[in-house]
């Protein structure tokens, strides 16, 4: 009896310590991309939380990967990536900045047509960056000769909504 709650204890105590790391690490990505963006802490973190999936945000363990203000900027659209899971499969949010702390969610997405995922593969990382108006997702596919191949997405703006504009097999630079 006395194991069984010694293991319990330790079980409890355990959980209590990932749930304490997983808000500082998320403090630690909020403080980082205030940094590199120029948007205060507070607004990254309700970007960061419209786009998550997770009800609760210490079970969250989701992290910023990309934060464009750039490529997307000529219709006023922020690019936020996150990645998330054991693959590190990314979700693709865009916002529409309404005023220097006002965002409104447009479009999302975290799988391509065939449901596969934006993954990480033993052949390397997915990346997304958007640029010129246009989204570019690249999901390494294969190895072969010592190159990779990606499968590349392209979505743009048709006027309501971002889509799928193009799919492609593409070998590495």
């Amino acid at each position: 009896m006395r194991l069984c709650s010694t293991l319990a204890t330790l079980l409890l105590l355990s959980s209590l310590a990932v749930a304490q790391n997983w808000k500082q690490v998320h403090k630690k990505d909020e403080e980082k991309w205030s940094k590199a963006t120029g948007l205060d802490i507070y607004t990254i973190h309700k970007l960061w939380r419209a786009a998550s999936q997770a009800a609760d945000e210490k079970d969250d363990d989701s992290r910023i990967a990309v934060i464009d203000l750039e490529g997307l900027a000529e219709r006023h659209d922020v690019l936020l990536v996150t990645y998330h899971g054991e693959h590190n499969c990314l979700r693709l949010t865009v916002f529409r900045q309404l005023s220097e702390s006002k965002f409104e969610k447009i479009w999302s997405v975290e799988q391509p047509p065939d449901a596969t995922g934006f993954c990480d593969t033993n052949f390397g990382s997915a990346k997304a960056e958007a640029q010129n108006g246009v989204i570019k997702v690249r999901v390494p596919a294969s190895q072969s000769d010592g190159g990779t191949s990606y499968k590349i997405y392209d979505y743009d703006w048709n006027g309501l909504t971002y889509r799928l504009a193009d799919e492609k097999d593409a070998e590495a630079p």
